[in-house]
C-alpha cells in the first residue's frame, strides 16, 4: 500500500519526465510538501520568489523566452488569488503555465480555518483546464488517479493552443512530515503533438479566392520572433496586390513591410478619399494589434472577405469582416498561394503613402518641440532605439512606452516584447526579469513610472541578472491619459486618471540592491544610455520627462504625419 504522501512525491518526477525543468515557488506553509518534493528533484531548478503576483509574471517571462512549460507553486488562501493577473495574461498570450496551489481538505473549507478560501476551479475563466488531486493517496487507485491527472494536466498546458492549467492540491495535517524516499516509478502518459493542415480541395478554393481579389492586406499581430514567418511576410510584401502590416510586436520586418501602421492610418483616415486604400481580402495572422487607427479604418471599410490564421482564439472578429478560419501554420497555406499571377497597383498606392509618412516622421524628429534642458519621451525613445545593441530583447511596459515605440520603424535586429494579452501594467517588470533570467542575453525594459512602481516587487528576488537593464520614464503619472482623453472633460478629475505621485524611485531601486542612474537634461540622454548599457550590474536609469511637453509632441507628431 502506498505511503500517504506518495502522490506528492511523484509530482516532481512526472513533471520532470514531461520536460518541466523550472519551478517558481512562492514560500508558504500549506505548500510545504510540494516544496519538499520539487526541491529534492535533481533535474528541476527551483526559484523562490515571495510575492505571488510577481512570481507568476516571472514564470510567464521564462515561458515567453523558452516556449516551454513553467510550474508555479503557492500556499493556500489569498496567495492563490495573487497568481490570477499573470494567469490571465498567460491565457491570452497562450503561454504554458502549470499552477500548483496547496489547499485545505474539503472538510475545512468555509469552516473559519486560517488561510482558507474556495480554491476549486478558482481560475475558471482564464485557464485551459482545472484539476483537483486526491487529498490522500494511500490506496493504489488514488495514486494511479493522481498520476494520471498530472500527466493530463501537463499535456493540456502544452497542447496547441498552449495555456495555463490549474492543479489544486488539498493537503491534511501534518504538513511538515518527510515524504517517501523515492517516487514510485509513476506511469507517464504523453500526448503526441499533431498539427492541423488543410486538405487539397480547401487549398484549391483558397487559391481561387486569392486570384479573385486584387487588393489584399495581410496583418501580423503579436508574435514571437519566427524566421519562417518573416520569410513568408517578405514574400507576400513583394506581390503588387498585397500590403503587409506588421507592428513592432509582431517581430516581422523587411523591405516593403509597413511597421508604423498607427502613423500611416492616422494619415489615411484624415483623407477625404479613402476608397483606393480599401482591401478586398484581409488576412490576419497571430494575436491582436495595438493600432487603433487601423481598426477604425477596417471597421469603416470592411473587406469582402477575411481569413484568419494561427489564432488560438479563432472567432475573434476585430474588424467585423471575418469569413474564413484556416487551420495550421500560415506558412503551410499562404505559402502555397499563386504568387506573381495578378496585376495591381494596390501595394504601390500604400508605398507612396508610407513614403510620405517616413518623410514626415523624420522631419518631425528633427524639428519636434524642445525646451532647453527639458526631456520629452520622444527624445528618449529616439536615442534608445539608435543606441540599443544588436540582439537586445526590448521589453515595453503598457501603456505609453509601447505606444511611443510603435511610431518608429521596427529594427530587425531587436526582439520586441510586451504583455498585450490583457494589456495590464501590473507585471511588466517581473515578466522582463523572468525573460532575462531565462535568456541570459541582453534584456532592456522601457517602462513608465506608474507601471514600474506598481510592479516594484519584481526587484524583490535573487534572480535579477547583470544582463537586465531598466529605463523608467518618469513623467509623474500615467501620461497616456493626457494623450487619449478629452482634456476639457477631464480637467477637474485628471489626477484620478494620471495618478501623480511622490515616490522616490532612487530609494526604491537602491532598497532592492540595484544600481541607479538618473538623467535630467536632453543633452545627457545619450551618455546616460551608454553608461547604462556598459554597467556590469542590473541597473535602473530614471529619466525625468515633462508631461506637458510629451502631450504637445504627441499631438504635433500626428499633425506632421498628416501633412
Amino acid at each position: 500500500m502506498p505511503h500517504f504522501r506518495q502522490g506528492i512525491k511523484n509530482i516532481a518526477e512526472i513533471c520532470a519526465q514531461h520536460g518541466i525543468s523550472k519551478v517558481i515557488i512562492a514560500p508558504g506553509s500549506r505548500n510545504a510538501p510540494l516544496i519538499f518534493a520539487f526541491t529534492a528533484h535533481p533535474d528541476i531548478e527551483c526559484l523562490s520568489i515571495t510575492d505571488e503576483r510577481s512570481a507568476a509574471y516571472f514564470a510567464l517571462g521564462i515561458a515567453q523566452q523558452s516556449g516551454e512549460a513553467v510550474a508555479l507553486v503557492c500556499t493556500s488562501g489569498t496567495a492563490v488569488l495573487n497568481f490570477a493577473p499573470a494567469i490571465a495574461e498567460a491565457y491570452y498570450q497562450n503561454l504554458p503555465l502549470l499552477i500548483f496551489t496547496a489547499d485545505r481538505p474539503a472538510e475545512l473549507i468555509d469552516q473559519a480555518d486560517g488561510q482558507t478560501l474556495r480554491q476549486t476551479n478558482i481560475f475558471a475563466n482564464y485557464i485551459k483546464a482545472s484539476f483537483e488531486l486526491p487529498t490522500e493517496t494511500v490506496t493504489d487507485a488514488d495514486l494511479l488517479f493522481c498520476n494520471r491527472q498530472l500527466s493530463q494536466a501537463i499535456s493540456s498546458a502544452v497542447a496547441y493552443p498552449q495555456g495555463p492549467v490549474h492543479i489544486n492540491v488539498p493537503l491534511r495535517e501534518p504538513i511538515y512530515t518527510a515524504l517517501p524516499d523515492s517516487h514510485s516509478n509513476p506511469k507517464i502518459i504523453k500526448s503526441i503533438a499533431a498539427k492541423s493542415v488543410i486538405d487539397n480541395e480547401s487549398l484549391i478554393q483558397l487559391q481561387q479566392t486569392w486570384l479573385k481579389h486584387k487588393r489584399k492586406m495581410v496583418i501580423f499581430g503579436v508574435f514571437a520572433k519566427n524566421n519562417c514567418l518573416n520569410q513568408l511576410a517578405q514574400q507576400l510584401a513583394n506581390e503588387p496586390d498585397v500590403v503587409v502590416i506588421a507592428e513592432n510586436l509582431s517581430n516581422i520586418t523587411g523591405n516593403s513591410i509597413i511597421t508604423q501602421p498607427e502613423s500611416l492610418f492616422s494619415r489615411i483616415n484624415a483623407q477625404h478619399n479613402q476608397v483606393e486604400f480599401e482591401p478586398d481580402l484581409v488576412i490576419t495572422i497571430g494575436h491582436s494589434v495595438i493600432c487603433k487607427q487601423l481598426k477604425i479604418f477596417l471597421r469603416k471599410h470592411q473587406a469582402i472577405e477575411q481569413w484568419q490564421l494561427e489564432s488560438s482564439m479563432p472567432y475573434v472578429d476585430t474588424y467585423n469582416s471575418l469569413t474564413t478560419i484556416i487551420p495550421g501554420y500560415a506558412t503551410e497555406s499562404l505559402g502555397k498561394m499563386p504568387f506573381a499571377t495578378t496585376t495591381s497597383n494596390y501595394a504601390e498606392t500604400y508605398a507612396s503613402e508610407y513614403n510620405a509618412v517616413l518623410t514626415n516622421h523624420v522631419a518631425f524628429i528633427q524639428n519636434c518641440q524642445r525646451e532647453t534642458g527639458v526631456i520629452s519621451d520622444i527624445d528618449l525613445v529616439v536615442q534608445l532605439l539608435s543606441q540599443l545593441p544588436t540582439n537586445t530583447s526590448l521589453h515595453l511596459s503598457n501603456s505609453t512606452s509601447v505606444r511611443w515605440t510603435q511610431l518608429f520603424p521596427a529594427r530587425p535586429d531587436l526582439t520586441y516584447i510586451c504583455n498585450r494579452g490583457t494589456s495590464g501594467i501590473d507585471g511588466s517588470t517581473s515578466t522582463a526579469a523572468g525573460y532575462a533570467y531565462a535568456s541570459k542575453q541582453a534584456t532592456l525594459l522601457l517602462s513608465g513610472d506608474v507601471s514600474f512602481i506598481y510592479d516594484s516587487n519584481a526587484l524583490w528576488n535573487n534572480y535579477i541578472g547583470t544582463n537586465f537593464k531598466l529605463i523608467v520614464m518618469n513623467n509623474n503619472g500615467g501620461n497616456i491619459f493626457r494623450f487619449i482623453g478629452d482634456k476639457e472633460l477631464m480637467k477637474n478629475s485628471l489626477d484620478f486618471f494620471t495618478t501623480p505621485h511622490h515616490v522616490n524611485i532612487k530609494s526604491l531601486v537602491e532598497a532592492h540592491g540595484l544600481d541607479y542612474l538618473v538623467c535630467h537634461k536632453t543633452e545627457d540622454i545619450s551618455n546616460s544610455i551608454n553608461t547604462l548599457l556598459e554597467t556590469t550590474k542590473a541597473t535602473v536609469l530614471e529619466v525625468f520627462t515633462d508631461a506637458d511637453l510629451n502631450t504637445e509632441n504627441y499631438k504635433r507628431y500626428f499633425e506632421q504625419i498628416k501633412k
